[in-house]
């Protein structure tokens, strides 16, 4: 297991406090000094199944839907210099059966924290952790509130990104192409996103297909494609020397069950990683 270096100067004592102010960790942290704070899920277990490079000096990374940070303190920790992206709040997520994106104002948000130059930032329901973590850390990671679809290469400066990371958020994406397209016009290296598959529709005997299973249990949740749709979304947003083959595991660490029905929320996932370049 990959365990992050602790950059930060606080006690064992500090550290366990300031994580205590979020209640939610969807990231586990583990680091080598022994410090910890356990999450959902345990990214580190299984980072050296992604395919990243095993240095990113000088590369500019963007992670998009960065959620509680785990991938964006790990691309920094490697050399990488990091953007992160992540949404306001459930106003900017694609809601099954919800025709319009709501301003954070009108659900009684205020922002969260204000960056020096004055721009309101808002947490989404996990990123709060992000920014506790950052501040821990002294990390340098930079952030911009968005909806994957919105991005455009004047939020982040003229220089494009030369590694361009979507963790697990094409699922949650009404338009998946779409924001693949969004991230394309942004990047001049490669995009690896990751997303579960239907399982046993391998590519070399079904069509691409993507089903809308979730309606009724999860409204956040959107589609699962098959292997050869996953390689056909990468495609359909322009990219080329597309690569679906590989699998990893996001692995549960704190179990938690749906307390009305006992269903574990957060149970051993596969997902399929998709790599291709512009």
């Amino acid at each position: 297991m990959h365990r992050l270096k602790f950059t930060g100067s606080l006690t064992k004592d500090e550290f366990e406090k300031r994580c205590a102010a979020q209640r939610w960790w969807y990231h586990s942290y583990y680091f080598d000094n022994g410090y910890a704070v356990r999450g959902d899920y345990n990214i580190g277990a299984d980072i050296a199944d992604y395919g990243f490079p095993e240095r990113m000096d000088g590369a500019r990374v963007l992670d998009i839907g960065t959620g509680a940070g785990w991938f964006a303190f790990y691309f920094e920790q490697l050399g990488g210099d990091v953007t992160t992206v992540d949404a306001r709040g459930y106003c900017d997520f694609d809601v099954y059966g919800r025709y319009y994106y709501p301003q954070p104002d009108s659900e009684g948000k205020t922002p969260d924290r204000y960056l020096d130059d004055g721009t309101p930032v808002y947490y989404s329901p996990v990123s709060g952790a992000f920014w506790i973590m950052r501040e821990i850390l002294g990390s340098k990671v930079k952030a911009v509130n968005a909806r994957a679809y919105d991005l455009r290469q004047e939020m982040f400066g003229r220089e494009q990104f030369d590694l361009v990371f979507m963790g697990a958020i094409l699922c949650h994406l009404r338009d998946p192409i779409g924001a693949l397209m969004a991230a394309r016009r942004l990047c001049r290296g490669r995009v690896i996103a990751t997303t579960p598959v239907v399982i046993g529709e391998p590519e070399s005997e079904v069509g691409p297909r993507q089903y809308l299973p979730y309606t009724e249990i999860d409204n956040i949740t959107w589609w699962l494609p098959n292997e050869a749709c996953f390689r056909h979304w990468f495609l359909a947003a322009g990219f080329r020397d597309v690569d679906v083959s590989k699998s990893i595991t996001l692995r549960c660490d704190v179990e938690h069950r749906d307390p009305d029905t006992g269903r574990i929320t957060n149970e051993n996932q596969t997902l399929r990683v998709g790599t291709a370049v512009v």
